[in-house]
């Protein structure tokens, strides 16, 4: 069952937050370690007006979670304007995935995105993680832009 997050949610989603900080820390070890999201970080997110943490409950045990910001696009002259959901982190626990519960956590954000009036949800999402890749294309997400990176050897 997907609900919104409350505060006492957060010790489930800081340990879901430590699991994929682990799995990305070996995917991206140039750009991420290691470590825990911040409670202050995550107290704001579940209290701010445009953005909200949706869990998946399975069972009594929060099992996952998707955290989603709504942004005012800038109001430039070449930028088609309006409102945008961005998905900020897909959770699920390793032992519960393939289950559909990140399907019900997307179709949750889309429907979050509609009652905060946002006509886009986006989301970024690592080039070598090929089943998160397939599960938001089966959601009928389409590739927008591909980030690319250089790493330079410094002398220490």
């Amino acid at each position: 069952m997907v609900r919104k997050a409350t505060i006492d949610d957060i010790s489930a989603i800081a340990e879901l937050y430590r699991e994929q900080f682990k799995e990305m820390s070996k995917l991206i070890p140039d750009f991420i370690k290691e470590g825990d999201q911040s409670i202050e970080f995550l107290e704001k997110t579940i209290s701010n007006d445009d953005s909200d943490i949706l869990v998946y409950e399975n069972c009594g045990s929060v099992v996952g979670f998707i955290l989603l910001q709504a942004k005012q696009r800038p109001d430039f002259q070449f930028i088609v304007s309006g409102k945008h959901c961005f998905i900020m982190d897909l959770i699920v626990t390793e032992n519960q995935r393939g289950k559909g519960f990140g399907t019900a956590l997307m179709n949750s954000a889309k429907n979050w995105a509609k009652v905060h009036n946002c006509n886009i949800v986006s989301l970024d999402v690592l080039s070598n993680n090929p089943k998160a890749i397939d599960l938001y294309e089966k959601l009928g997400f389409i590739p927008k832009a591909q980030e690319m990176y250089f790493r330079i050897e410094c002398e220490k």
